[in-house]
């Protein structure tokens, strides 16, 4: 698991659709290019949030087990 920092994830972000055939299709789809990498480091860091998270509360349950 990594120790990074957590962002909170907007459920309002949306992907932004790729359009083909014109010649600004390049210039259009860099900004996409970005929020489609942004929105992947977001999502690897809420995953490792919520890994180390089900950790925790894997070792919490665990230690109840033991004392019952």
């Amino acid at each position: 698991m990594n120790d990074l920092d957590t962002i909170p994830i907007s459920t309002q972000e949306a992907a932004q659709p790729r359009s083909n055939g014109d010649s600004s299709h390049s210039a259009r789809s860099q900004p996409s290019a970005i929020n489609e990498n942004y929105r992947l480091a977001e999502l690897e860091m809420e995953n490792s949030r919520l890994h180390r998270l089900v950790a925790e509360l894997l070792i919490k349950n665990q230690q109840l087990r033991k004392q019952a």
